[in-house]
């Protein structure tokens, strides 16, 4: 899940809340249609730094005001944060990107619209490839993909995914998205790689990467952050930058790490697009139930910079929440300038009585 590039986000709240004349001042996005008093769990991220030790302090005002508070560390995937994979054996293995994971051991599956909790039996960070081993069986007539076992990759053909991407905001059907191979190597000219122009979005990553005939060329990866690329060229956007990590790749890592396994692979079969997706899985690191699956969530993170005279205080001070679901911004609630009469607790207060007003946290 990416929730507005840190960067980015000062930014922003400097370009909002600079105006404000009084310590602190709100801004609520009046087009995200949602219910705070629904809200009961709420994701903080960590921040990259914190020299004054502010987010054991926000922590606690947002469990003082009855959130259930789940503390994500730096770098680390949101619990539910979704990813896509796929059915590759007939024992229902399901392959997937490590990093949709993290350091998580047992992971939730849909495949077909089944729920199923599963194992993790196999990963490599490095390349960034996992295996998932369902608890129970998968439904009988459903058919692993089958993988193309050659290296011949050439620029303009055509290619197409299939994967759960934004679910939370789309839904939970899958998605289907066609394009072409724009280069034969990935990022800083990765042979590993393939750059692709199907379009990828969050969630797409762990899907299949498949040629004309339906056979799994590769596996989606990761696609260029719009934002970051901004801050980095001045102001150009990357537009269906995308990458897979290529089907030998693959196929070598399932050999070495599980021989029996790879023995029980299908290659060049081709599949329609109707079987390809009925094999397609959604996935989520953890044991996700449905409940909570259907439970709105909230997010927030926090950001400052504190200076010294005389005493402490911010030359800004940000509070941004917002939906797990949409990833809206609901709000920032903050300083957006130096106030050389107001102190770093004054601005903490007064910063959190604005959130616990936008949140209906008043008692």
């Amino acid at each position: 899940m990416e929730i507005i590039s840190k960067r980015a986000g000062l930014v922003l709240v400097t370009l909002i809340l600079g105006g404000c004349t009084s310590s602190t001042q709100m801004v609520k996005n009046d087009s995200a249609n949602v219910k705070v008093q629904e809200y009961g769990d709420l994701y903080f991220l960590q921040m990259d730094k914190d020299p004054r030790n502010i987010a054991p302090k926000a922590i606690a005002e947002f469990q003082s005001m009855g959130f259930n508070v789940k503390v994500v560390e730096p770098g680390k995937p949101i619990e539910g944060a979704q990813g896509t994979g796929f059915v590759i054996s007939p024992a229902g293995h399901v392959l997937t990107c490590a990093h949709v994971l993290g350091d998580q051991k047992v992971a939730t599956i849909w495949v077909a619209g089944v729920r199923y909790e599963a194992d993790l039996v196999a990963a490599d960070e490095q390349k960034d490839l996992a295996v998932l081993k369902p608890r129970t069986a998968l439904s009988s007539d459903l058919k692993p993909l089958s993988f193309r076992n050659d290296d011949k990759f050439s620029i303009g053909a055509d290619v197409a995914t299939i994967g759960y991407p934004l679910g939370n905001v789309l839904g939970n059907s899958v998605r289907y998205t066609r394009g072409s191979i724009s280069a034969t190597s990935g990022l800083k000219d990765d042979p590993l790689q393939l750059q692709v122009s199907a379009q990828i979005q969050p969630g797409n990553s762990g899907g299949p990467l498949f040629d004309q005939h339906g056979i799994v060329i590769g596996v989606i990866q990761k696609t260029l952050n719009p934002v970051r690329m901004m801050e980095q060229t001045g102001g150009a956007l990357p537009q269906n930058v995308n990458f897979a990590i290529k089907s030998f790749v693959v196929l070598d890592y399932l050999k070495s790490s599980n021989d029996a396994l790879y023995r029980t692979l299908l290659f060049n079969r081709g599949s329609s697009v109707e079987e390809l997706q009925k094999s397609v899985a959604r996935v989520k690191a953890g044991i996700v139930s449905e409940e909570f699956e259907k439970k709105p969530k909230l997010v927030a993170r926090v950001d400052y910079v504190s200076m010294w005279d005389f005493w402490y205080r911010f030359r800004y001070f940000a509070v941004r929440v917002f939906d797990f679901d949409t990833q809206q911004l609901l709000f920032i609630a903050g300083q957006g300038r130096d106030n050389m009469l107001s102190s770093e607790d004054k601005v903490f207060q007064d910063t959190f009585l604005e959130v616990r007003k936008a949140l209906n946290r008043n008692q």
